[in-house]
């Protein structure tokens, strides 16, 4: 039993990491210590009062980095790649864990060019929010690539052939014909395969001839929508949320102001762009200890989120399409998002998005809030989305 209940624990604190993991591979501690504690993982517990060490004791499940920018600790789960070679064939679940794999660590490949030759060869879009950052370009894009990968691990839609692998981005070129990515073995770093190029079928590139050689059935797209009616939102069913879960697990989540107004007079609530990364967790937990250690504070962000949720519904019978499909890597399945407005000076403005569930017995209920950045990769990844309150150009990444 204790085994179990060790073994439950890694894999949860391991579905954190990678959730949390940057496009490199790896995952800022300063990022987790917060999430950590709200799934119930306190690493005092443990008698540990600093993250690095904690992890340097679970050594066998996770590997210790230092940012070269900023110093701080980094974290990331073993690599999990098997160096297996698999041979001309589409499914094979011996071959590689079960667990949450990222495509850096199954494959050598230059994420920041990949991403830019797939945004020239798709169909065009936009992949950047408000903000275009320099130093990471075309994010939605690169959690789309991202995630999108992770999905099709799990549903092992990544086929193998020879010596060459290939999946099925989802994307389409001008011509709407699907773009494929090619690999083939790696023989010189630990990653088991080597990145070749982008292609779509019948085209002259090399990764193109090495497709259509090697697989004889060419590799599906991942399948997100089982069941249509789950990604309408049916508004006489009723919702169930627990608030004060939903507020203190998600605290970094939730919009500055209103912080601020419910705050005011006993916490100095900063912008999170201007706290530094080493300063965040102890930040969120203090800010988390005044939100609980005054019922009142969270009953009024309960009031208005409840609010907020009723007009989102009053939205969703105007507009169907108000709610939604997210894919959510969590729990390897579609929900639908609500939109959130918590701005008493902009009742328009959505601050938040609301994940929600359909439950077995009829009824919905929320799972999480999402920012939305978030909201919109995480849409994305289902398909591009056709709404009136989730625009990519709108939204400000932090």
């Amino acid at each position: 039993m204790i085994e179990i209940m060790k073994s439950e624990r890694i894999s949860k604190i391991k579905e954190i990491v990678s959730i949390s993991m940057r496009e490199d591979g790896w995952t800022p501690m300063s990022t987790i210590g917060s999430k950590l504690k709200a799934h119930g993982i306190d690493i005092k517990d443990d008698g540990f009062g600093k993250l690095k060490p904690f992890f340097e004791s679970l050594s066998e499940y996770f590997v210790i980095g230092i940012d070269e920018q900023s110093s701080l600790p980094l974290v990331k789960c073993c690599d999990m790649a098997s160096t297996t070679s698999i041979s001309n064939t589409k499914k094979n679940s011996n071959c590689y864990k079960k667990e949450m794999m990222h495509l850096t660590q199954w494959a050598n490949i230059n994420q920041k060019s990949a991403i830019e030759t797939l945004k020239n060869m798709a169909l065009p879009e936009r992949w950047t929010y408000n903000v275009e950052d320099e130093n990471y370009p075309s994010p939605i894009l690169a959690k789309y690539l991202k995630w999108t990968f992770v999905k099709l691990m799990k549903e092992d839609k990544i086929l193998y052939s020879n010596d060459y692998a290939s999946f099925n981005t989802g994307l389409v070129d001008k011509f709407y014909k699907p773009i494929y990515a090619v690999f083939d073995k790696n023989k010189f770093n630990k990653q088991p395969w080597h990145f070749i190029d982008f292609c779509v079928a019948g085209s002259s590139t090399v990764a193109a001839r090495k497709l259509t050689d090697n697989f004889s059935h060419l590799p599906e797209r991942a399948s997100y929508i089982q069941n249509y009616d789950d990604v309408i939102y049916d508004t006489s069913l009723p919702v169930d949320v627990n608030w004060e879960h939903i507020i203190l697990e998600n605290i970094d989540r939730m919009p500055t102001e209103l912080l601020r107004q419910v705050c005011f007079g006993s916490f100095d609530v900063l912008d999170p762009s201007q706290i530094n990364d080493n300063d965040k967790a102890r930040y969120y937990d203090e800010l988390r200890n005044v939100l609980e250690s005054n019922p009142m504070r969270l009953s009024v962000i309960s009031s208005m989120m409840g609010m907020a949720v009723e007009t989102a519904k009053h939205r969703v019978a105007w507009n169907y399409k108000t709610a939604i499909p997210v894919y959510y890597p969590t729990d390897d399945s579609v929900h639908l998002i609500l939109p959130l407005a918590l701005n008493i000076n902009e009742p328009e403005e959505i601050s938040i998005a609301l994940v929600m569930t359909k439950t077995p017995s009829g009824r919905y209920r929320a799972v999480t809030i999402f920012t939305l950045d978030m909201a919109y990769s995480n849409a994305r990844l289902v398909t591009k989305p056709s709404s009136d309150w989730l625009i990519a150009e709108s939204i400000n990444s932090l």
